[in-house]
């Protein structure tokens, strides 16, 4: 399914209140953030960030198919979709391409932001960010993980209605990525050497480590929105 005929199906879909994680909203924009955190290292969760062809949904693609998605992690690099067919020999060749996001900060194992107005807001007049963070948690093996993506400009949607729409995506996507890894036990200690773009989260609490399952909700961690501020991702 394309993204032209997807925008009704997303926008009928906002009614239902567990796929709403929408931290901030005013009249001409939003903000959505997902967190969890993982037992895997920050390099084995970038490199799975790095393939989206391998957990992008192709019903969010353009072209119908997750095959030719990739991201070329450096500054001005691209998250793009080919558009490909394959020939009378069974070859694929490329007849097409979308540029999705462009990446404006790229440090392996930490951050990847990327600027780009995601699915139906292509078509919009407005500038969308997306901060991927990753933290590792001190004195254990697991990584905390966040997707902050802000919007905001001028749209023809209703930011009542497209902002629930684009976080229930979102965090569809936020939570393949994940699926190899399983959650870890909450730790309430800070974490050694960076600073994440998304401050003051709530770990998830489970009884145990728990496998990431596709029933899962969309929202691995239920923040509070008073709580969550978007900070600058620097080094310290």
């Amino acid at each position: 399914m394309k993204y032209p005929i997807l925008i009704t199906i997303i926008l009928s879909a906002t009614a239902s209140p567990a796929f709403a994680d929408v931290k901030a909203a005013t009249d001409t924009g939003f903000n959505v953030i997902h967190v969890a955190t993982v037992n895997a290292t920050p390099d084995e969760i970038w490199k799975r960030l790095l393939a989206p062809k391998d957990y992008w949904n192709k019903a969010h693609s353009w072209s119908g198919s997750s095959a030719g998605f990739y991201i070329d992690a450096q500054a001005n690099g691209c998250f793009c979709e080919l558009f490909q067919e394959a020939d009378a020999n069974g070859k694929l060749r490329t007849v097409g391409s979308v540029e999705h996001m462009r990446v404006i900060f790229a440090q392996p194992g930490k951050v990847l932001r990327m600027q780009g107005a995601l699915g139906p807001l292509q078509s919009e007049a407005v500038l969308g960010t997306l901060t991927v963070a990753m933290e590792p948690v001190r004195g254990a093996a697991g990584t905390k993980v966040s997707f902050s993506y802000v919007v905001g400009g001028y749209m023809r949607y209703k930011v009542s209605e497209i902002a629930p729409a684009v976080d229930k995506v979102l965090g569809e996507q936020f939570r393949s990525m994940l699926l190899p890894f399983a959650l870890a036990e909450a730790d309430a200690s800070k974490a050694d050497g960076f600073k994440l773009d998304v401050e003051k989260m709530v770990d998830p609490e489970p009884s145990e480590p728990q496998t990431i399952s596709e029933n899962d909700p969309v929202n691995l961690d239920e923040t509070d929105a008073a709580s969550v501020e978007a900070t600058s991702a620097e080094p310290r």
